[in-house]
């Protein structure tokens, strides 16, 4: 090898890097800059330290051009932040309440989720809603991702191969699934908090691939033996199992110890599999 050969092989590889460098910074600032924007509240931008939004979404694979499926997104912590990274080259998809429910608070949640998607053109014009039901959420194998934050411990015990084999139905083949739960110590589902295991195999009966866990979400302050569960701790707050004489000083302690120690998973539909 000569010295022209060597040395342009390296200006192609600092090149590389350079623009490799370029990327991951533009992901990061433009997801940095979605979590600094003025249509989140502070209360919401004070969850950041526990929830770890870029961390969570880099190791899960989201990228702005994809078509992402968030389940259940309730309040919308993470659709504030999602729909709008995904609104210009991307496809935000939230699967959620049914407008069509007989149930009425089903139906005012619905309205109220469809009211912040409308608040701003600029951010969320793109969004699209579904009803989360059925054995496909939106379009069969028409998602390239799907993410489910703390939705599990809801349906363990009832409808959890219901809701993963949907999932595995909506992702296209080589989708990734991304989920957070609250982490049990045991293999017992109680008081919200989920056997981490347990979910890696209901995922893999379902025939999804587990591609690796991050402890990014982990809490190792969260004791996991509050008297009303997950719940006593932030965001909640809930009294449920305190005295009424002590719950300000325990609710100082639980201030103190922060959101709930939480698993992150990342899954994959493998390429020509399907489940109906």
């Amino acid at each position: 090898m000569n010295r022209n050969t060597t040395y342009l092989k390296l200006r192609l590889f600092i090149t590389l890097t350079l623009l490799l460098g370029v990327v991951q910074l533009t992901f990061s600032q433009s997801l940095q800059n979605i979590i600094d924007g003025d249509h989140r509240s502070e209360k919401n931008k004070a969850r950041d330290k526990y929830r770890h939004p870029i961390e969570t979404l880099k190791f899960i694979g989201l990228k702005n051009t994809m078509t992402v499926v968030e389940i259940s997104p309730g309040g919308g912590w993470y659709q504030e932040i999602l729909a709008p990274y995904l609104n210009k080259n991307g496809q935000y998809i939230s699967a959620t309440y049914d407008p069509k429910s007989e149930n009425k608070r089903t139906r005012d949640r619905y309205k109220t989720e469809k009211k912040r998607l409308s608040s701003r053109k600029d951010l969320y014009s793109n969004a699209k809603m579904v009803a989360m039901n059925g054995n496909v959420y939106g379009k069969e194998e028409s998602a390239d991702m799907i993410l489910s934050f703390r939705n599990y411990h809801n349906w363990v015990g009832n409808s959890e191969f219901e809701k993963l084999r949907a999932m595995f139905n909506t992702l296209k083949p080589g989708g990734i699934l991304g989920i957070t739960d609250h982490r049990s110590n045991t293999t017992i589902d109680n008081n919200g908090y989920t056997c981490e295991p347990c979910l890696i195999k209901d995922a893999e009966v379902v025939g999804f691939v587990y591609l690796g866990s991050s402890q990014i979400n982990a809490n190792p302050k969260d004791t996991k033996d509050h008297p009303g569960g997950v719940w006593n701790l932030p965001p909640t707050l809930s009294t449920n199992g305190l005295s009424k004489e002590k719950i300000k000083q325990a609710q100082i302690k639980y201030k103190n110890i922060g959101e709930s120690d939480r698993y992150t998973l990342k899954f994959a539909k493998p390429v020509n599999v399907n489940i109906k």
